[in-house]
């Protein structure tokens, strides 16, 4: 296994610590701003012009298409978790139920979320947040466990479990939030931008809970067979050296860092994770 590099700022100092603390993405306002922003500005536009064209039923239905449409894909994609997926509870994955417990509590959350374990794909990257109502629920891939149940990697998965709860703690999983920033995020650059910053929070909220678990980003990288062997200092110093008109454009587009800038970020805790450059 290559040797593993500190999970600190290079220089270890006081900027390292001060910013772990600080767990939300210092873009991440602005950015819900300005999606929120977008979103309202659509639907004025769209309700101005029914309105003044005398279509009054359809400038109601136009108002209460948005909402309704988020709620009823909220709903969607909790029932699926709950008709699909398996529940974990204290007799089934007891150890992940007692540290989701421990975590929420970690992180002031008022009621544990529900979480839900799902086999399919080759990388643990569905793992996901969500939220219908007042309920909040966490989904785990299979495939951070071994095929007789034991944890794959007991530290990587509560990093993954940290993260997916950081996302609930910073009201990630809001229905507010989801359908008033719902247009905005459609937006080529706004919403992935947008979506970046919300994972470099989570990633921020798993760091302060459990650093010593981030070597989890690998399995993004390389697949839950290979991680073991990937070097994590090299991944970031390839974040900070891999430049390029194409590489740019494709961070500036994709919904969530892209590895090698995440990996980049959880190592120099001094200065948040780059969005653009």
């Amino acid at each position: 296994m290559p040797p593993q590099w500190p999970w600190t700022a290079p220089d270890g100092g006081a900027a390292a610590a001060e910013w772990t603390q600080a767990e939300r993405h210092p873009w991440e306002r602005p950015l819900l701003a300005a999606t929120a922003a977008v979103t309202l500005a659509a639907l004025a536009l769209a309700v101005h012009m029914l309105w003044t064209g005398g279509a009054h039923a359809w400038t109601a239905a136009v108002l209460l298409a948005l909402p309704a449409a988020c709620w009823t894909v909220r709903g969607m994609r909790h029932a699926e978790q709950r008709a699909q997926a398996v529940r974990v509870s204290p007799t089934q994955f007891p150890e992940v139920h007692a540290e989701i417990a421990r975590l929420a509590t970690e992180m002031g959350l008022h009621t544990t979320p529900d979480a839900y374990v799902r086999p399919g794909g080759r990388r643990p990257r569905s793992a996901a947040a969500g939220g219908h109502g007042a309920r909040r629920y966490i989904v785990l891939p299979g495939e951070l466990f071994e095929p007789d149940a034991r944890l794959r990697d007991p530290e990587a998965l509560r990093f993954v479990l940290a993260h997916q709860l950081g996302h609930i703690a910073a009201g990630h999983t809001s229905f507010w939030l989801r359908a008033g920033t719902s247009i905005g995020r459609l937006v080529p650059v706004l919403g992935p931008a947008l979506s970046r910053a919300m994972e470099y929070t989570a990633d921020n909220h798993a760091h302060a809970h459990c650093p010593e678990g981030a070597h989890a980003i690998r399995m993004l990288a390389a697949g839950r067979a290979l991680y073991r062997q990937v070097g994590m200092g090299e991944l970031a110093e390839r974040g900070r050296r891999d430049r390029g008109g194409f590489v740019f454009l494709y961070n500036l587009l994709s919904s969530r860092p892209v590895n090698i800038k995440r990996i980049a970020a959880i190592r120099d805790r001094s200065r948040p994770g780059r969005l653009f450059l």
